[in-house]
């Protein structure tokens, strides 16, 4: 059994002055890690989440699937309250993380945001050299002078599957890699400030075959140590590499959230066999 990382309290979150791998992963523990309860997301008056309730248990590749439009990448940037960056965006109901609603008042987003990272569609590096790109999060926080930053530049890029491409160029802009690479880049970033959850919006979607491959690969490796939400409009992606899928339809509607398997081979809604047949969407 991997070794589960030892969880923070809700104190943490307050503000302070200071290839399906299922049945690799079948002996881990199925504790909820993010929780939705009737959640509502508006944008003004469009409604882009509709009563969302939703348990995502930690140390395994949940995936979110469904057409555009339908609410994958709004639930997602909830979940570490990305979405307050919009004016317009009102949330009601709850999602909690480690049972605290994330939108309690006494929630600092930053604080989230340290234990929830995000990677995003096209790859962000920041023009910066490789070795910056990482240490960024660090010194941000003020973790650069209490911790060994080489070395932890050096575990996040293993990390992230990069350090045997990189090691010798460290001091190069993060620009100059190829686009696979960067989103590689980009999660070592994500991981070097010690999350326990990593968001992912369609992650490969910018990337070629080969270099969405290698994204998927490391995705099987970080769920050892991490807790990883994908959200993919490539169903075979989401088949391939998920041991939960959740599926969203038209008005931001959960429709159905099983086992990958059984959400591929045998679900319950007609909706969701419609849309995975191909039907529509």
């Amino acid at each position: 059994m991997a070794t589960q990382k030892t969880q923070e309290t809700d104190d943490s979150l307050i503000t302070t002055d200071v290839q399906t791998g299922s049945e690799d992963r079948a002996d881990r523990s199925h504790n909820t890690v993010v929780r939705a309860r009737h959640l509502d997301v508006y944008y003004g008056e469009d409604q882009a989440l509709s009563d969302v309730s939703i348990e995502i248990p930690e140390h395994e590749v949940t995936a979110i699937i469904g057409p555009s439009g339908c609410g994958k990448s709004t639930f997602l940037r909830s979940i570490n309250r990305m979405n307050d960056q919009i004016d317009v965006c009102r949330v009601d109901g709850e999602l909690s993380f480690h049972g605290k609603n994330v939108y309690d008042e006494d929630v600092d987003p930053v604080a989230l945001r340290r234990k929830v990272g995000q990677v995003f569609q096209k790859p962000n590096p920041f023009p910066k050299s490789i070795y910056d790109n990482v240490a960024y999060g660090l010194r941000v926080q003020g973790k650069a002078d209490d911790v060994d930053c080489d070395a932890a530049v050096e575990k996040a890029l293993r990390g992230a599957a990069l350090w045997g491409e990189v090691n010798n160029k460290l001091d190069s802009s993060g620009l100059d890699l190829s686009g696979g690479q960067q989103q590689r880049l980009c999660i070592a970033r994500a991981i070097a400030t010690d999350p326990e959850v990593i968001l992912m919006d369609e992650p490969t979607s910018a990337l070629d075959p080969v270099a969405a491959s290698k994204i998927e690969d490391l995705i099987a490796e970080l769920v050892e140590e991490y807790t990883v939400i994908i959200v993919t409009h490539n169903m075979q992606q989401a088949a391939r590499i998920s041991d939960r899928t959740a599926v969203f339809l038209t008005g931001g509607e959960l429709v159905e959230f099983d086992d990958t398997a059984t959400i591929f081979e045998d679900p319950a809604d007609d909706r969701v066999e419609d849309y995975i047949t191909g039907k529509f969407g």
